[in-house]
């Protein structure tokens, strides 16, 4: 009862998935993408001669696949194409309904062809061959072939079966489940001919579909580090037992053009090595059958008796292994030259979310962006446990040449994408629900970089960190106090940044752990000031030591009399107030001193520094305050 509630209805739920994925690749809304499902399904029911005694359940399970994705397909695009036929659809009678049914009413008559289409074309052609039903077709005309084939080589037979179930299997569709009906009638051990669905098992499934054990080794032995030879690890004991799904979807292999060519023709190979033994009588022909799960090897052996079967297959394998391997190496190529190619669509979308102001959401899209977000999410929570990402320090300076500290700078150098932007890096712990793992990590870095920098360093110096409003959300000022204490660090060494248009002061949560903070003795930063829309509650809040100008508007300061106007405005109001001013992406001269002349004396920029690793921050600091 549960395979037949599962396997036994694997057509239907394939239907409704096509019709799904059809209509999301179309960016329908939710209303018409319940509308292609119901489109696909009619279609699909109206080729199953349901109610009749040409009806056959099997036509729903696993047999079915084939007509499932056939029908569903060319039903979707039917519907789509009828729906832009304004004269079909019932807009008339809709006029001033609400409510779900409206969209159900307008598409009737589209709704109506397609079904009718399907089911009137079933009875035409069932009535011509006297064969009704879509996969029924199918399975006929297969059949007869092979039968014809069979009766004239038992070897052309065979290599046609072999090539016709791997090429499905490419596909999606489960080749041996639709050609089952086929290797019962041609193919059941006989003793009398080479090839049988028992012959195919044990020298051509190796793995499962594909010969995918080849795959397995290839991965392991060559792909380790990557991302697939981890994949090949976790599918290891599957594969052992020809269950190859997590490699053929996982790579993927299926519906991969790149793998095609080895997919399909491994299978062929390895079956061609093995009929040549068998017919040459290195291998005793097959008379009993071995159960398709059983491992290679074991499996060799049991169906020829001695070690010849085992040697067979290794000879099989390895061939595969050599005819993978460089495509799969092309394959790896093009996945991360992808890859990169998503991440950097990724990037440019949260920028552009950033000057718009908007919260992004990319973790739950169904699409690329999605995907690549939530890849990278994991990688993230590997690299924060494995401690793989780093701190870089860039240098401020008084505008007389004296270094006061810096700003540590959180950087992941992704193994396989490079340098990652670093607000995606934020964005991906704070959807991801890392962020307060991240930031102890940040928090540990930066106080090992005071204790490291105060060890070589005696004079004063503070580092600024960067966290963001949700941070203020866990006990951060928990344990910057318990970090601070251990480590024995005075808390003017370290400066907390929070950018501005993070911060939620209207939240009572909020402005307590901004208390707590300075009452430990931290200086409170807004970082970027000038992006967000409330700098004036943020300037008057009385939490904050210092403003950190934003590169909107120190980049353009020199050309922009509007910004030299704001920024003026902006440093006047911070002494009135007691705040300081740093002005960040300061890159020449003649920017550093028109901020002199506004009244800004600290720096932060490609002027004095990039971003340096901490060794080189301390050295440079070092001449700085020794001129």
């Amino acid at each position: 009862m549960v395979y037949e509630g599962t396997y036994g209805i694997f057509s239907v739920a394939l239907v409704i998935t096509i019709a799904y994925s059809y209509a999301m690749e179309k960016n329908e809304s939710l209303e018409n993408v319940v509308m292609y499902v119901v489109v696909a399904l009619a279609a699909f029911s109206a080729q199953l001669n349901l109610g009749t005694e040409d009806f056959d359940v099997a036509g729903l399970g696993t047999t079915g696949c084939f007509a499932a994705m056939f029908i569903g397909y060319l039903s979707c695009m039917a519907f789509s194409k009828l729906r832009r036929c304004h004269k079909l659809m019932l807009e008339q009678y809709t006029a001033g309904m609400g409510g779900g049914c409206v969209l159900a009413i307008r598409t009737l008559i589209p709704l109506g062809i397609v079904a009718a289409g399907s089911g009137g074309l079933n009875l035409l052609i069932g009535r011509i061959t006297g064969i009704y039903g879509c996969y029924q077709w199918f399975n006929h005309i297969f059949y007869a072939a092979c039968q014809n084939i069979a009766d004239y080589s038992n070897f052309l037979s065979g290599l046609l079966y072999t090539f016709a179930v791997n090429l499905m299997w490419f596909f999606g569709l489960h080749g041996s489940h639709i050609l089952e009906a086929v290797a019962v009638h041609n193919f059941g051990v006989t003793g009398n001919v080479v090839f049988s669905k028992a012959f195919y098992d044990v020298y051509v499934a190796m793995g499962g579909c594909g010969t995918t054990v080849s795959v397995l080794i290839a991965l392991l032995l060559f792909f380790r580090k990557e991302r697939t030879g981890k994949l090949a690890g976790l599918a290891s004991f599957t594969v052992v037992f020809n269950l190859n799904e997590m490699l053929t979807f996982g790579i993927p292999i299926i519906l991969n053009p790149i793998l095609l060519v080895p997919f399909v023709l491994t299978p062929v190979v390895c079956y061609c090595l093995a009929y040549a033994a068998t017919v040459c009588g290195f291998l005793p022909v097959l008379t009993h059958e071995v159960v398709w799960s059983t491992p290679v090897g074991i499996g060799g052996y049991l169906a020829s008796g001695s070690w010849k079967g085992i040697a067979v297959q290794a000879v099989g394998i390895l061939a595969g292994i050599l005819f993978y391997l460089p495509f799969l190496k092309i394959n790896q190529r093009m996945e991360v030259y992808k890859a990169k190619r998503h991440v950097q669509v990724l990037i440019h979308e949260l920028q552009e979310k950033e000057e718009q102001i908007d919260q992004p959401v990319f973790l739950t899209r169904g699409d690329h962006i999605g995907m690549i977000s939530r890849m990278l999410l994991l990688d993230l929570k590997h690299a924060i446990k494995n401690k793989e990402l780093y701190m870089l320090y860039q240098p401020q300076v008084y505008s007389d040449g004296i270094c006061i500290g810096a700003e540590a700078l959180l950087r992941w150098n992704h193994p396989v994408y490079g340098m990652i932007y670093p607000p995606l890096i934020i964005y991906l712990a704070e959807a991801g629900k890392v962020l307060p793992e991240l930031e102890q990590f940040i928090i540990d870095e930066v106080t090992d970089g005071i204790v490291q920098t105060r060890a070589q360093y005696d004079s004063d110096f503070k580092i600024s960190v960067n966290i963001t409003a949700h941070s203020l959300l866990w006990d951060i000022e928990g344990y910057i106090r318990q970090t601070m204490e251990q480590k024995e660090i005075d808390a003017h060494m370290l400066w907390i940044e929070i950018t501005e248009q993070d911060i939620l002061l209207q939240t009572d949560v909020v402005v307590r752990k901004l208390e707590e903070l300075k009452k430990q003795g931290h200086k409170l930063l807004i970082d970027d000031f000038g992006m967000g829309h409330t700098s004036l509650l943020y300037l008057q809040s009385e939490y904050f030591d210092v403003v950190k100008l934003d590169g909107s508007l120190t980049r353009p300061l020199l050309k922009s009399h509007t910004n030299q106007k704001i920024v003026r405005s902006i440093i006047e109001l911070g002494q009135e107030l007691g705040v300081n001013v740093i002005a960040e992406f300061v890159e020449n001269r003649e920017q550093r001193d028109l901020l002199d002349t506004l009244g800004c004396h600290c720096y932060q920029g490609y002027l004095y520094a990039k971003p340096l690793e901490l060794e080189e921050f301390i050295t440079y600091m070092k001449q700085m305050n020794e001129k």
